[in-house]
């Protein structure tokens, strides 16, 4: 485990020592300055993870304690403490930077919450897939050569440095972060705060209030006031996972961020402008959705201005040696374990696997395998119960009936198209569906209009 360095700056002395000792008990490294010049000594001998800074500070205040560390220490985070009556200052110095602020005098839970959810968020970026191949300028993080990866980095690279929303669709365990990572990390707002929410975690009556905030007394108890995920990602991202688990009447204020820039917290009246950019993922097929009225029509053409669709690892199974190899250094290194590789037989065996649970899936196979070990190679005793029968034969019949039901709904598509000379609309009537399912029949087929 990490224990990050923090530097305390404020010029009382009691402050000073509570926050000394509040993060010390929390496992935290800290050291503490009187004032932002103190601050600026010690920032040039040591190297920390946060800054946590007072605001009103003789000699050098906190405004150009935070100027300072943006321009000399960049990988240094800043979080600003200010009394109620200068929130207003503290908003403007989130603008020019600062990743969060407390207001004083402060619940040590929320201090702790803020920290880690600052310190997670710096992980995450020290993590952020970049373009760092120039070569083939692929995200690094993720791997594969398949034709349809392939494609999908090129996307990434035209899309991310446009402020367009994004629409990720895939089976769970695709890598459906990943892409969001990648997008982000290579847009222009990859230095400003990149959010990320599962819509499916969060109970549907916690989620408004999650995402937009709330004001003190908007319910039962709303203590204080609450700063939003849309108002945390200002001017930075916002990652939206499993949307379609969104109800309908919350999808309305998503809409209206995307439409208008704006939304209200839970229980105000008063409008916060918000300049974010918003990209989602779901498992879920939205046209299915739509059709049975639990996803709107206006929010889903809103957010796929661009769609990205993740193949699952069966579509892509030439990817497996890659991803083996890739999770055998990642992980043997986690674990202290010197593995080399896996024998021929549990390649086969790899390869055969239809993996339910995709690329999360084969994660998962692969550090259980690991863990137990006893040789260099992984062999395929090392290998949970489902791999110790013959997946071959079944896999080959699995392919055959995929692959004859794939050619299948594809005619079946172009003859509805040909009979009513490419309209969709007419073509979605001759097959008895509506005119959303027959586009992403099309769009799953590999289908033009003019087909």
């Amino acid at each position: 485990m990490i224990r990050h360095a923090i530097l305390i700056v404020d010029d009382e002395p009691n402050m000073r020592e509570s926050l000394y000792d509040i993060l010390s008990d929390y496992g935290f490294c800290c050291d503490i300055a009187e004032n932002g010049e103190h601050a600026l000594q010690l920032l040039q001998q040591n190297e920390y993870s946060l800054v946590i800074s007072d605001i009103k500070m003789p000699k050098v205040h906190g405004f150009a304690l935070l100027k300072t560390v943006k321009e000399r220490f960049p990988k240094t985070s800043l979080l600003l403490m200010t009394a109620f009556a200068t929130i207003s200052q503290a908003v403007d110095a989130i603008k020019s930077g600062a990743e969060d602020y407390i207001t004083k005098p402060f619940d040590p839970d929320d201090l702790i919450n803020t920290i880690n959810r600052i310190l997670a968020c710096k992980a995450d970026e020290e993590k952020s897939i970049g373009m760092s191949n120039k070569k083939t300028d692929r995200p690094s993080a993720i791997i594969g050569q398949n034709r349809k990866i392939t494609e999908i980095y090129s996307l990434i690279k035209t899309v991310a440095p446009t402020n367009a929303s994004v629409l990720i669709q895939g089976e769970s365990g695709t890598g459906k972060e990943l892409v969001a990572d990648a997008l982000h990390a290579n847009s222009t707002r990859s230095n400003k705060p990149f959010i990320k929410v599962n819509c499916a975690a969060i109970p549907a009556n916690l989620l408004e209030s999650e995402l937009f905030g709330h004001v003190k007394g908007a319910f039962t108890g709303a203590i204080k006031d609450k700063k939003g995920k849309f108002e945390l990602a200002n001017s930075g991202t916002i990652y939206l996972d499993e949307i379609g688990d969104m109800e309908i009447s919350l999808q309305a204020k998503i809409l209206r961020v995307l439409q208008q820039k704006e939304f209200s917290p839970v229980g105000s009246e008063d409008v916060t402008k918000t300049d974010v950019r918003i990209i989602a993922a779901t498992n879920k097929d939205l046209h299915d959705a739509m059709n049975n009225n639990v996803f709107r029509e206006d929010l889903y053409y809103r957010l796929n201005v661009i769609n990205i669709v993740l193949p699952p690892l069966r579509e892509r199974n030439d990817d497996i040696p890659l991803l083996v190899k890739h999770f055998i250094n990642k992980i043997s290194s986690a674990l202290g374990k010197n593995i080399t590789g896996i024998s021929d037989e549990v390649m086969s065996k790899l390869m055969a696997y239809e993996w339910p649970g995709n690329i999360r899936e084969l994660e998962n196979v692969i550090e259980r395998s690991i863990i137990l070990a006893k040789h260099e190679i992984v062999e395929t005793i090392d290998l949970p119960e489902q791999f110790h029968e013959d997946v071959t034969v079944l896999s080959s019949e699995n392919d055959s009936f995929r692959l004859a039901k794939s050619e299948f709904e594809k005619k079946l598509l172009e003859d509805a198209l040909q009979k009513s000379n490419g309209s969709v609309t007419r073509a979605a009537r001759l097959l008895g569906i509506s005119r959303h399912s027959l586009r992403y029949q099309m769009e799953k087929c590999g289908l033009r209009k003019d087909a």
